[in-house]
């Protein structure tokens, strides 16, 4: 069985992810530079705190992807959804659809899915992301 985990080079500081055996290795090679990247570990879902690495240390902060939002995200108002923090916004509606047991809502995202995957056919990161929303 494989693993995605996040590795962060020492000397560069280019963080990357990569799929490695389970268990995966505490340190890699950084494919930048070469020097010792180390495995970044982070509570996912549970957690809004940023990743560490393995000595302990805070992760630097990635910049932000969009402005501040006033309303709460889906993954602020159903704290109790597993998951929603990583996923994109179509997969977090159908995913909060279906633990709620709504549908309508349900039927809704499925023909707006469908309506995309016959313009572009999807792909793993058409559902899922790899970064916290705010």
């Amino acid at each position: 069985m494989s693993v995605l985990v996040d590795y962060r080079c020492t000397a560069c500081g280019v963080r990357a992810e990569h799929w490695e055996p389970s268990p995966p290795p505490s340190t890699r090679s950084c494919a930048s530079c070469g020097a010792e990247a180390r495995r970044l570990f982070a509570a996912i879902g549970l957690s809004s705190g940023s990743p560490t690495d393995t000595r302990g240390a805070a992760a630097p902060a990635a910049a932000p992807r969009e402005p501040a939002r006033r309303e709460p995200t889906l993954c602020q108002q159903y704290p109790q959804i597993p998951g929603l923090c990583h996923m994109t916004p179509s997969a977090q509606r159908r995913w909060v659809a279906t633990y709620t047991r709504d549908t309508r809502s349900q039927e809704r995202e499925l023909e707006r899915q469908e309506t995309a995957a016959r313009e572009k056919a999807p792909v793993m990161t058409d559902a899922i992301q790899h970064t916290h929303q705010p």
